[in-house]
């Protein structure tokens, strides 16, 4: 498969950067990198451990995961520290895993993408549903969260909510590792809380280890 350049380069990077909350930071400082932490959770390329190019895409991710927790209501159940933004930067380096053909791309909104979301999306209860051990592609945001519930309640079909799929733009990247064997190869070289840029201590991530 031939790459296009914009993807080459994104590959090469050595550097990728995991969005989470103070608690999701610490259970990673506590018992290591988990690829399967997410599993059974409606995630476009299944259970595994996400990765985006670059900072700010992972502080604009969490952020908005964090602002839609705080709609819904959920600030009067949990701890604050499930609303406060980490980012954590990984060095990694996925391209010589594209060329030994175990790294997936899909970093098109076409039909495979689609079709791809919406089966680890419909199927999570089933868990990993691929045997990938690392995917690169666009972000979906949103848009298949609320199309797979109207699936479930019967209001859309499978091929409806691929073709909603297809309608949008996305611009966002992502990697996920699908094995832990390969979450064990992650360097953490820094973490930092995402309001005020405080940099955390990450000593104890390999004191336990």
């Amino acid at each position: 498969m031939d790459l296009r350049p914009k993807t080459k380069r994104i590959l090469e990077r050595q550097m990728w950067y995991h969005a989470t909350t103070m608690v999701g930071y610490s259970n990673i400082i506590e018992q290591g990198v988990k690829f399967d932490v997410s599993w059974g959770s409606e995630l476009d390329f299944g259970p595994g451990f996400y990765l985006a190019p670059d900072q700010k895409m992972a502080e604009d991710f969490i952020l908005r995961q964090i602002s839609f927790n705080r709609q819904n209501g959920l600030e009067s159940i949990f701890p604050p520290e499930f609303f406060e933004a980490v980012v954590m930067e990984f060095e990694f380096h996925p391209f010589p895993y594209f060329e030994r053909g175990e790294l997936k791309v899909l970093d098109l909104n076409n039909e495979e993408f689609a079709t791809f979301i919406t089966d680890n999306r419909i199927r999570a209860k089933e868990g990993l549903i691929h045997d990938f051990p690392l995917i690169y592609g666009i972000m979906s945001d949103s848009n298949p969260a609320a199309l797979v519930s109207m699936f479930r309640d019967g209001e859309l079909d499978k091929h409806q909510v691929i073709t909603g799929i297809m309608e949008r733009t996305i611009g966002t990247r992502q990697l996920s590792i699908h094995v832990q064997e390969l979450c064990d190869t992650l360097i953490l070289r820094k973490a930092y809380e995402v309001a005020g840029r405080k940099e955390l201590d990450i000593n104890d991530y390999y004191n336990k280890r």
